[in-house]
């Protein structure tokens, strides 16, 4: 991520923001269960977590409008850590 903060308020909204870029997969929990970009299944309580399955974490990247490249806006989204 661009910029580093301590404050663990924002760290989590940026987590969720992130993780609300994924996927909802029909008959499980939104909560829980997500996919990311490429199709691969994530859990929310696995972040971080390179040794689970579902491992994932966030990618910070250049926003797609005009308006956000010139703000230097980056969007955020979820990978599985593969």
């Amino acid at each position: 991520m661009a910029r580093l903060s301590s404050d663990p308020f924002s760290i989590l909204q940026t987590r969720f923001r992130a993780w609300e870029t994924c996927i909802r997969i029909p008959g499980c929990d939104k909560a829980i269960w997500r996919q990311d970009a490429a199709g691969r299944v994530i859990r929310w309580t696995d972040f971080g977590d390179r040794f689970s399955r579902y491992g994932w974490e966030m990618r910070s990247c250049p926003s797609d409008t005009a308006l956000g490249r010139a703000l230097k806006r980056h969007k955020v989204e979820a990978i599985h850590w593969r």
